[in-house]
């Protein structure tokens, strides 16, 4: 009987060690864990403030061109109204022209 109270003893203690062993790499295990998942929302916020960065940055070069193409339009717009004024005037002149032509 004393044999086998030596052997359940010694497999208790063996057993016992490798519970500490294993609670001791489930810590560590859990800790890389935790670290992982910070960097990962590290990563994760920092690509996120990367691409809002970049969306502002979009949007005010898109307001930019539009500003731009809008200051163009407004310059044909007045380029054409004062071709149109000249074309008018051509047209009023060559009208008193025939007018005056055609009274004599």
């Amino acid at each position: 009987m004393e044999l086998f109270g030596i052997a359940i003893t010694i497999l208790a203690a063996i057993l016992t060690y490798q519970a500490w062993k294993n609670g001791r790499w489930m810590k560590q295990a859990h800790q890389d864990t935790q670290n992982l998942i910070k960097e990962m929302h590290k990563d994760t916020t920092e690509s996120f403030k990367k691409m809002d960065d970049t969306l502002r940055h979009m949007d005010e070069t898109a307001k930019e061109s539009f500003k731009r193409m809008d200051d163009t339009a407004k310059e044909i717009a007045k380029k054409t109204e004062d071709t149109l004024r000249y074309i008018a005037d051509l047209i009023v002149a060559e009208g008193q022209k025939t007018r005056a032509v055609i009274e004599k």
